[in-house]
Formats: C-alpha cells, structure tokens, sequence
C-alpha cells in the first residue's frame, strides 16, 4: 500500500500537512510502550543551517504531557530551542502501578534509557539539527521526582535541571538507603554515584508556596515546602555549586503550571 506522501514534493507536501510533523506524538522505537511529543520551531524548515538546543518536559502523575509542551513552545521558539516530552503510561508491569517512571529503574524498565533512546531517535529525525548531547530537564511532583533521580544517574547530559515539588525526593544522604538516601546507591542502580559531576549542574528547586499539606512523618520535612527546603540545603551542604531555590507565592501543588514554566526557563536562559 503506498504512503500518504510517497512521491509529493516539498511544496506539495507541507501545502498538505504543513509543520504538524514538527508537532507530533513519535514512538519510541526501542521501546513502543512509550511515545513522546516533539515540538520544533517552524524555522527548521525555514532556515538553511537550523540549530536549536534541546528542552526535556516530564509529566507528573497526571501525565499532562501536552499541557507543559503548549505552556513552554513560545519560549522555545523566542530562544532557538525544541521541545522533548516523554509519555510514561501508568501499569506498564504492575497493573495498578502508577509511580514506576519515577523510581527511573523499576520492574525491569530502564527509564532513563528509554528517554535517552527518544532523545537519540528525535536527533536523528531532525538530522542532528538539535543539540542533544547535553539538554536542559524539567519535571514538576511525579516529573520531579524523575529527574532528580536522572541527574544522579547522568549529570554528564544535563545543562541545567528543574526539580519541583517531588513530595519524595532522594537527597545526597549517605548514611540512609534508596530512596530518601543513596548509601546502597550502586546497589539499587549498578553504577556508582558520581558526586562531582552532580556538582557541576545548576540546579533551581521549584514549589508553591501553598504547597503545605502534610505528606507524612520524616526527618526531611512533613510537607513539600520544607522537603525543598531540606533539598537546596542537602545539595549546598555537599558542594553542589548552583542551587536556586524558589517559592512560587499563591499557588499550592496542582495549580500554577504556568509560573512554574516560566520560572524553569528564565532560569534555564542563564546556560543557553
């Protein structure tokens, strides 16, 4: 059966589908449970050497995937860079499982390498026409808890990471076990944890000021705020060189997408 657009000039073909494929949800060809949203600035078919910098957007537990790309494309158009946002569908193993992603290795599933393979596959698509080699990391509650977790296994391919509001974060503790702590880190991931490499990344720690309910007894804090607050200072207390930590006012966990954006990427800017 032929193809849509087999035989279809260029002109032809974007008078039919325009830029949609410069906006679309791909598979992830090492793994087809998990597709991913693109989206590249019009430009890259507009301009005759594109080149943009990559921005990395994972959901939280709600898996609003298309929600953070749409809030997020103005500022990557204005600033030369494209959009990557993994889908990581809940139940994949265990039927009811809805946190596995977060946990970054869990029943079998990779998930690093798995955004690592889309990541791959999207430089490929574009023709290498996007720097991917290192890249800018978002990730807000369950997308937060992710990319932390990310940031200790890969610092070596991020730029700059945004952590917001994970309520169970893993912090550079020493003395406790996976996940509040890594002391069984190369247990539990099988590679050591690289503290000085972790150093380097600028971090900005995110969370609502109203964030402020009682998530449960720990050492750490009892609410989201104070875990934050307990996270910049465990990150500055082991040498990590930039850590911003900021309060959005008036907004508590599920509201305020929109700030917590635009203060990610006005903090990204500063490693463009």
């Amino acid at each position: 059966m032929a193809s849509l657009t087999e035989g279809l000039t260029k002109e032809t073909r974007k008078n039919l589908f325009g830029n949609a494929d410069l906006n679309m949800l791909w598979t992830c060809p090492s793994d087809p449970r998990f597709p991913y949203w693109v989206h590249v600035p019009d430009s890259f078919y507009e301009e005759e050497n594109p080149h943009y910098q990559l921005l990395v957007l994972v959901h939280g537990t709600g898996c609003a995937t298309e929600h953070y790309v749409r809030l997020a494309k103005k500022w990557a158009d204005e600033h030369n860079a494209a959009i990557l946002a993994p889908l990581f569908p809940s139940g994949v193993v265990v039927h009811d499982d809805f946190n596995a992603y977060k946990m970054v290795h869990q029943d079998g599933i990779f998930y690093d390498q798995v955004l690592l393979n889309m990541i791959d596959d999207m430089a490929a698509r574009y023709e290498g026409c996007i720097e991917t080699e290192k890249f800018f990391l978002f990730g807000h509650s369950g997308g937060g808890q992710f990319v932390h977790r990310f940031l200790y296994l890969h610092p070596d391919r991020l730029k700059a990471v945004n952590i917001g509001a994970p309520g169970r974060p893993t912090y550079l503790d020493f003395e406790e076990n996976f996940y509040w702590g890594v002391k069984d880190f190369k247990q539990v991931f099988g590679q050591e944890l690289d503290l000085p490499a972790i150093r380097k990344v600028p971090v900005i720690i995110v969370v609502g000021e109203k964030d402020n309910l009682f998530i449960g007894d720990s050492k750490y804090g009892t609410n989201r705020v104070d875990r934050m607050k307990t996270l910049q200072k465990n990150y500055l207390d082991n040498g990590v060189e930039t850590v911003e930590l900021a309060i959005i006012p008036g907004i508590a966990h599920e509201d305020g997408d929109a700030e917590r954006i635009a203060t990610a990427t006005a903090f990204f800017e500063k490693y463009l």
